[in-house]
């Protein structure tokens, strides 16, 4: 049974009742204006070093790490439909162990000239499946205020002690209308 998550808990990825190689994170929202213009709304793998700074980003630009240990699996242009409108594979048995994080993000691309921000959407959240069951660990709702920002540090899976940990974050970012603005607060 998955567990709905708040900010400041986390979820051992890694413990006898998750254990996995691989989860699947989904990350879906609705457009919460009926008939406006669509929101593009991009996630982002930023993986970082054990120091916390990014090393390689995944996105709709590059959507596969060098040894696919991490995979984009394509851009929702429109958040139409149910479920997750994109998806980021983590396979945890090939992530280099120079990786000490993978911070899970999304923008809305063009926000500004666009003028969109995350207060036009609903229902916005990001979950993480086990790859191989198919069966959701954790899903974190994304509810806070967040009109006027055009970025979202929706969550981080990082490694500890016993392995791989999810937690939600849902920190705000005014202006990312292009990745590399929240890329650079890992820099």
């Amino acid at each position: 049974m998955a567990v709905n998550l708040q900010k400041g808990q986390k979820v051992n990825l890694s413990s006898m009742s998750n254990r996995v190689s691989g989860v699947i994170i989904g990350l879906g929202w609705d457009s919460a204006q009926a008939g406006s213009a669509s929101v593009d709304c991009d996630a982002s793998a930023i993986l970082c070093g054990m120091d916390g700074k990014a090393k390689d980003v995944i996105y709709f630009g590059k959507m596969r790490s060098e040894n696919e240990a991490v995979v984009y699996t394509g851009d929702s242009q429109t958040g139409e439909g149910n479920g997750d409108n994109e998806r980021i594979y983590v396979n945890f048995t090939k992530l280099p162990a120079n990786i000490g994080k993978i911070v899970i993000a999304a923008n809305i691309y063009d926000a500004k000239a666009k003028r969109q921000h995350f207060g036009m959407i609903n229902n916005a959240f990001v979950r993480v499946v086990n790859w191989k069951t198919s069966q959701e660990i954790c899903r974190f709702n994304l509810t806070d205020n967040y009109s006027g920002m055009t970025g979202i540090i929706a969550a981080e899976i990082f490694r500890s002690a016993s392995g791989w940990d999810f937690a939600p974050d849902g920190r705000a970012v005014q202006e990312a209308s292009r990745l590399h603005s929240i890329v650079k607060l890992f820099e």
